[in-house]
């Protein structure tokens, strides 16, 4: 999005999956919000919805991903997103990693979105979204890592399927200066069961990789909902992804 350590049997630290237990307990059990967050799909295939003016939705992710030579590298989350507006959205992620050295800072992302067409009131809902993504050396170069990405965002629903589509143009800054065209499409069914399935494709040209995600989503009491699933690499470095991502409304 590497150098990972050597072998299969590279572990995270053991304290890790305590943490995210503990983490999705105190997620769970947390006061009723209004609202769930996490419209959007496993890989991040986005989703043309706002949320509701001064919402505020926390999310937590780990990811286990195997390289072509079948080293494990651990990838950690934490974001926070918060409706500004109905139709306006802003989402702040920062990105950890661990290559079995301990946790290291991995990065940053920002990304904002706009709904100027709502799917109540035309048949497509559309969306523009800008994403600024900052990685540091320990994710993948000896320099930072700058990409600026803005998308368009078409989604429709038809009776419980969802269907969307991004398109845009990836441009780095850092550590060199290139463009290229960036795109998504995923479907889920049913749309706001409390078990939902779907499968995105994603690419993402600066790296030449492009994976297919097949993913499932549970919505829990307590407005809590978990997204999971595995990214198969069609093109890239990873062959295979792990996800699991926990999610939450904050009553704020």
């Amino acid at each position: 999005m590497i150098r990972r350590p050597r072998g299969l049997a590279a572990r995270l630290p053991a304290g890790t999956a305590i943490t995210f237990a503990g983490l999705a307990l105190l997620l769970s059990t947390a006061s009723p919000p209004a609202w769930a967050t996490g419209r959007d799909f496993l890989d991040e295939t986005i989703v043309a919805e706002g949320l509701r003016a001064r919402e505020t939705g926390l999310e937590l992710g780990s990811d286990a991903r195997i390289d072509q030579d079948d080293r494990l590298q651990g990838w950690f989350a934490c974001a926070v997103e918060r409706g500004l507006t109905p139709r306006w959205v802003f989402e702040a992620v920062g990105l950890g990693l661990n290559r079995g050295q301990g946790l290291e800072a991995a990065g940053w992302r920002a990304e904002s979105r706009y709904v100027f067409l709502e799917g109540d009131h035309a048949p497509v809902a559309a969306a523009v979204a800008l994403e600024w993504e900052v990685e540091t050396s320990a994710a993948k170069h000896l320099l930072y890592e700058r990409v600026l990405i803005p998308r368009i965002v078409l989604s429709r629903a038809v009776g419980s399927l969802l269907a969307t589509a991004n398109a845009g143009l990836a441009r780095q800054f850092d550590p060199v200066q290139r463009s290229a065209f960036a795109w998504a499409a995923g479907a889920r069914w049913p749309d706001r069961g409390p078990v939902s399935a779907g499968l995105e494709i994603t690419r993402e040209p600066l790296d030449d990789a492009t994976r297919l995600v097949p993913q499932v989503a549970l919505d829990l009491p307590g407005e809590t909902r978990i997204r999971m699933g595995g990214a198969f690499g069609l093109r890239g470095v990873y062959h295979f992804i792990a996800r699991i991502v926990i999610e939450k409304e904050l009553d704020l």
